[in-house]
């Protein structure tokens, strides 16, 4: 996965190794294959909610910078961020736009 190419038409879908809980101030999310917790910040834990649902980059984008009041290029670089950063960790996966209509997704 760390090749992966995260475009603006990747679908990005949760894996089963992460459970996530909600803190006070904060969401945690456990990778409990590793057992190692990731602290996610407001941003984070905004993306890995939507993220109930497989969504692709450019939607999370466009909510993202809408939510948080910030313009569609820093969204979508904040969003391709965290995608590789939590499909490095095997959090996420990733699928390319024919992978996600033949409902197959990268290798993990």
């Amino acid at each position: 996965m760390e090749g992966a190419q995260i475009g603006a038409e990747t679908t990005l879908r949760r894996t089963e190794r992460a459970v996530h809980g909600e803190l006070p101030e904060e969401t945690v999310l456990l990778d409990v294959e590793e057992g190692v917790a990731v602290r996610l910040n407001a941003t984070g834990a905004w993306l890995w909610e939507r993220l109930e649902e497989p969504r692709r980059v450019d939607e999370l984008a466009r909510g993202l910078a809408e939510r948080f009041e910030i313009d569609e290029a820093r969204a979508l670089g904040d969003v391709v961020a965290f995608a590789r950063e939590m499909a490095r960790r095997d959090l996420l996966s990733l699928a390319t736009p024919d992978q996600a209509r033949q409902g197959r997704r990268e290798p993990e």
